[in-house]
């Protein structure tokens, strides 16, 4: 599965969120790497488009606001969650899925799972999409 409703506290559906991204991170790892400078979540930014799953983007289509994103490291990948409407999706992706940040007029992260690609496009001020290209670059290290 490429993306899931996050808003309840299913501990099933958790599970299967961290199996996809890798793991979830140990705590001390968090604690440690945030005090290196590396924090396990990244800079909010304004989810503009989703291509590669069709379901997430037509929930998004008639939203007249702003969709805010942000990621989360996990110990083999990321889990980047946005919110629609009252739902809280999250997408699990892991590094060994071709992932990557580019800047192509928006911000984009994507990844390949299988022969499904998907590219989630991002726009946020321009120190905004420079702390989460940084953010990104160090969280891929």
């Amino acid at each position: 599965m490429m993306y899931w409703n996050v808003t309840y506290n299913d501990p099933n559906r958790w599970k299967a969120v961290y199996e996809a991204s890798g793991g979830r991170l140990p705590w001390w790892r968090g604690v440690r790497d945030t005090f290196a400078g590396l924090p396990v979540g990244s800079p909010k930014l304004d989810l503009v488009r989703v291509e590669g799953i069709t379901e997430l983007q037509e929930l998004r289509a008639d939203l007249s606001e702003r969709t805010a994103i942000n990621f989360s490291r996990t110990a083999a990948g990321l889990i980047a969650f946005t919110k629609v409407r009252l739902e809280v999706y999250a997408v699990s992706m892991r590094w060994s899925e071709q992932l990557i940040c580019s800047q192509e007029g928006a911000l984009v992260v994507q990844f390949q799972r299988g022969a499904e690609s998907v590219r989630l496009h991002m726009r946020g001020s321009a120190s905004a999409e420079a702390n989460f290209r940084a953010w990104f670059a160090r969280a891929a290290q």
